[in-house]
């Protein structure tokens, strides 16, 4: 009975500027029970928030059983940040899906591991096309967010665009009515993040046409140097 722990953990708040929770545990003269105190430090608001108190219970195997997985579960609302930024609502989850986070043994209180789901201000620093059309965007903060997602269009009589250069088309008065929606559906192609798409060139193809090619000009260059060659022999006699 009596003793005590104490950590912290950092929050951020809607302008992505940091606050520390500090929480404290004390063990209750009552077998297998904590008491925990959860506070927000006063400098950051105008008003100082009341900590949320509440009690954790533990089986004898040590297994936390109350807050039960159903709940409900501590809450800290915090009202008028100094800064300027939106009130906060923070909810303390205490199992992770349905294992409880927390223990309690016979040995020295330490905290394995804590997140949250908040971040502070970034920059952008690069957007990418992942598979299936999706745009992320990657944050100095390390977060990676996906913006938005590609549409695609499939028209009934493709022969009907026109060549705008560069490997894009426009629509032509004969050109049916564009369907636009997600890659992958109604028949449309696929978007495949990080690829660069091949040329449709057979190249052996075009190496034998270009031979055929060149033999067809040779040739031809050969009827023109006979033919001026039979004329400079006509005139010749001519004379």
């Amino acid at each position: 009975s009596g003793e005590t722990f104490s950590t912290s953990i950092e929050v951020f708040d809607s302008l992505g500027s940091p606050h520390v929770l500090s929480v404290d545990f004390t063990k209750s003269s009552t077998a297998n029970v904590w008491d925990y105190s959860i506070s927000f430090p006063d400098a950051d608001v105008g008003t100082p928030v009341t900590p949320v108190t509440g009690q954790i219970t533990f089986d004898s195997g040590g297994k936390m059983i109350d807050p039960p997985l159903a709940g409900p579960f501590p809450q800290i609302v915090v009202t008028g940040l100094s800064n300027g930024a939106a009130d906060l609502t923070m909810d303390w989850n205490l199992y992770e899906g349905t294992a409880p986070r927390l223990t309690q043994f016979a040995q020295s209180s330490s905290v394995n591991a804590n997140q949250q789901d908040g971040s502070p201000a970034a920059q952008l620093v690069r957007v990418g096309i992942a598979s299936g059309g999706y745009v992320l965007a990657q944050y100095s903060n390390g977060q990676q967010l996906t913006v938005a997602q590609l549409a695609m269009a499939s028209i009934r009589n493709p022969e009907s665009l026109i060549a705008s250069g560069d490997n894009t088309y426009s629509l032509s008065a004969r050109s049916a009515l564009p369907a636009i929606g997600l890659p992958g559906t109604g028949g449309r192609g696929s978007i495949l993040g990080g690829a660069v798409e091949n040329s449709t060139v057979d190249i052996a193809r075009e190496f034998t046409n270009l031979i055929v090619l060149q033999r067809g000009y040779q040739a031809n260059a050969r009827v023109v140097t006979t033919v001026d060659e039979m004329s400079q022999e006509t005139i010749s006699l001519k004379r």
